[in-house]
């Protein structure tokens, strides 16, 4: 539990500036609500809600926004919170329930960015594992995942973890023959391993075995492309109930912190964002 400590006792001693956007829309905004309202009484971080309307009543039966909780009320909240993060208003930002497809768009303009090199950070068995890409629209290319890498290796540094780097193929390296398409990943994650370590970074071709991986130590599972990442996040996390603390855009220069609108908690991203901002 050392890993997931340390990032706590970092947040905790920074208490950083952290926004986090809200659609009172969805059905999970009461549980992004109770998140930020434990994440401020327990003086994780300092909160400021970017929403697109106050909430009711019985969203809010204690009243807490506007008063523990700063809120900017937005049409367009997706804006705001970036605009806060570019800005410096606030040190880092987490997506919230925020649509996706709302909120990276203005961050890759805002920021001039087109690859976040988003990476899920896990805890497994007791330690922090980064998973990455995790974007379905991220590593598509050989040149995309070693970016994707250089950005992981800055977060584990800044967590100071060390990196060590699981490639990820299609199939076990002794199954090359039973598929072309299985060849021609084989092949790739072979490439990306060479490169890697003419770069200095430790990296092993695991094929498909994550669980090897998992087990010989790896702190980064680098997945062939991002469908690939967000298919093992979604069947670690949301079903197999590993526990998550977002998804870091490691490419930008300020922190944020991307989330799944299927969590049922926001806690440990807004214990990130602060440990990181």
């Amino acid at each position: 539990m050392i890993g997931s400590l340390l990032i706590h006792e970092m947040a905790l001693k920074r208490r950083a500036r952290v926004a986090i956007g809200c659609d009172f829309a969805s059905k999970t905004s009461p549980l992004l609500l109770n998140s930020l309202l434990f994440a401020t009484r327990e003086r994780y971080v300092e909160p400021l809600l970017v929403a697109d309307r106050l909430p009711g009543n019985d969203e809010d039966p204690e009243g807490v926004v506007g008063k523990e909780i700063p809120a900017i009320i937005s049409p367009s909240p997706w804006e705001d919170l970036v605009q806060l993060l570019k800005g410096g208003v606030v040190d880092s930002a987490v997506r919230g329930n925020l649509s996706s497809r709302r909120v990276v768009p203005e961050l890759r303009v805002a920021f001039g960015c087109n690859n976040l090199c988003r990476a899920s950070l896990l805890e497994v068995d007791g330690r922090l594992v980064m998973l990455a890409p995790v974007g379905i629209d991220e590593g598509e290319t050989q040149g995309d995942l070693l970016n994707v890498a250089a950005g992981c290796s800055r977060l584990a540094s800044r967590l100071g973890i060390p990196l060590r780097v699981a490639v990820i193929s299609g199939g076990r390296l002794e199954d090359r023959g039973r598929s072309s398409r299985v060849d021609r990943m084989l092949d790739e994650s072979e490439s990306l391993v060479i490169t890697l370590k003419s770069k200095g970074i430790e990296a092993v071709n695991f094929g498909v075995e994550i669980e090897r991986a998992v087990d010989e130590g790896s702190t980064l599972i680098l997945a062939p492309d991002g469908v690939f990442g967000n298919l093992i996040f979604r069947s670690l996390v949301l079903v197999g109930k590993v526990q998550s603390y977002g998804a870091c855009a490691t490419a930008l220069p300020k922190t944020f912190i991307d989330t799944s609108r299927s969590k049922t908690s926001y806690l440990l991203p807004l214990i990130l964002a602060s440990a990181l901002g």
